[in-house]
């Protein structure tokens, strides 16, 4: 039993390193396609870094078997940040439309 829920935490966290890797390429992207300025950029990066570590932290509490915990990371964490990611990512969106 032990053995197996090390081997889904080393699998949720190489995830995890994939995802955020995902994320930073893509706000590099965004950034050179894109006029954005600085505080936009700092605001999605950190949206992206509320979601994983709200996967993360969710994933480890239900393995740890604390499901309670892994809901409240989602309500603390994951909403926060998709709100952060709504609100300044169509923010950057009308911005980049007005340009045109």
């Amino acid at each position: 039993m032990k053995g197996e829920i090390d081997i889904m935490m080393l699998i949720t966290f190489f995830i995890v390193g994939v995802l955020s890797a995902v994320g930073a390429w893509l706000l590099i992207r965004l950034a050179q396609q894109q006029q954005i300025k600085m505080w936009q950029l700092a605001g999605l990066a950190l949206g992206i870094a509320l979601i994983l570590f709200c996967i993360a932290w969710g994933i480890a509490s239900v393995l740890e078997g604390v499901p309670r915990a892994a809901a409240m990371g989602v309500v603390f964490f994951g909403f926060p940040g998709v709100v952060l990611l709504t609100v300044i990512g169509r923010q950057v969106m009308t911005g980049s439309m007005k340009q045109e």
